[in-house]
């Protein structure tokens, strides 16, 4: 159990962070609404429905991208100046990790809930 409250307790810590002087408050708030609603259902849903702790750690990390965009936008996370500049592209790609947790992570939970439902047989 004791893990669960470190996920917790990073969830927190990032989204503190993130919250230290953002780029403009107005953007940093519509980018982790989602990660905040999202934590509040898997807190309250706990109980009834536990995913498996990998899949809690990919939600973390998917919450992590988004307190990350919405701390600087993603346009300008430093992070990925580097990439932009190594390979001559125009613009920062931070954007491009985003799209790819927005499918990849939520694609996990809903496996998960079709096997444990018995939607899907394995």
């Amino acid at each position: 159990m004791k893990k669960y409250f470190a996920l917790i307790f990073l969830f927190a810590a990032g989204l503190a962070l993130s919250a230290i002087n953002p780029h403009d408050y107005f953007t940093w708030i519509l980018e982790v609404f989602p990660a905040i609603l999202g934590f509040l259902v898997l807190l309250f849903t706990f109980k009834r429905f536990q995913f498996t702790y990998l899949t809690y750690v990919m939600v973390l990390m998917h919450c992590y991208i988004l307190f990350i965009g919405g701390h600087y936008t993603y346009a300008q996370v430093p992070a990925f100046n580097w990439i932009r500049d190594a390979l001559h592209q125009t613009r920062n790609n931070y954007d491009k990790l985003g799209h790819f947790a927005q499918g990849f992570v939520p694609a996990m939970i809903i496996r998960e809930i079709f096997i444990r439902q018995h939607i899907i047989q394995t």
